[in-house]
């Protein structure tokens, strides 16, 4: 009787060393059936006790659904990609900010290296169409001084031969306007002048001769001798 009835006291103990909840009742009924023994167990003692904690938790489930974790797991993997796309649009307009300033800052300076090449190219160009227009312009002037003293002196002795040719005739018709022609002939020998001593032929006879025809008249000369 004792072994199925213990006493109060031990159920005391066993009671308030057990702890509440679901661990409690587990050892309550753990002990009711080694109390109680296997005469009194059905088959709907499983069922009751199982029916009752299914309707609770089914209750509970349908009140509060039980979330998928893989759904959960994708949610925030969704809201990771989210903030990654969103820092990387934030990223990507800051460097594409920095990008566009860099850019713009360099097309400043190309531009204004350009503008400074274009205008030095353009002083050279002047300068060198300006030397160049120099060497033209002097050796033009070379030119035009050349041909001014050619003209000039070809002008010049032009003048000086016709005044001598001018001077010859006057002096050729004086010369044959005087005296006879061996009046002439004499003048002539007398403007050659005696013979050097180099030459050996000896001239008297022949200079005397012309003087004995100074003064005679041509024709008389040639009557004489055609006589």
């Amino acid at each position: 009787m004792s072994d199925k009835y213990p006493a109060l006291e031990t159920i005391d103990n066993d009671l308030t060393s057990t702890e509440p909840g679901k661990e409690f009742d587990s050892d309550f009924l753990s002990r009711e059936k080694e109390l109680l023994g296997e005469e009194f167990k059905t088959d709907q003692d499983a069922d009751v006790l199982n029916g009752s904690d299914d309707d609770d938790i089914n209750d509970f489930k349908e009140q509060f659904p039980e979330v998928d974790e893989t759904e959960a797991e994708k949610q925030e993997q969704a809201v990771a990609e989210t903030e990654a796309e969103t820092a990387d649009e934030g990223f990507e307009g800051f460097n594409g900010s920095n990008d566009n300033h860099l850019i713009q800052g360099e097309s400043e300076h190309l531009k204004e290296w350009k503008e400074r090449r274009e205008l030095e190219i353009e002083k050279r160009e002047q300068a060198n169409a300006k030397s160049k227009q120099d060497i033209v312009d002097k050796a033009q002037k070379t030119i035009d001084d050349f041909y001014d003293n050619y003209n000039n002196k070809r002008e010049q002795h032009t003048k000086e031969v016709l005044k001598e040719q001018e001077e010859f005739l006057e002096k050729r018709d004086g010369f044959l306007k005087r005296g006879t022609l061996w009046d002439r002939v004499n003048e002539l020998v007398g403007e050659v002048g005696e013979p050097t001593a180099d030459e050996n032929r000896d001239k008297t006879r022949f200079k005397g001769l012309l003087t004995k025809l100074k003064g005679t008249n041509l024709m008389c000369f040639i009557s004489f001798f055609s006589m």
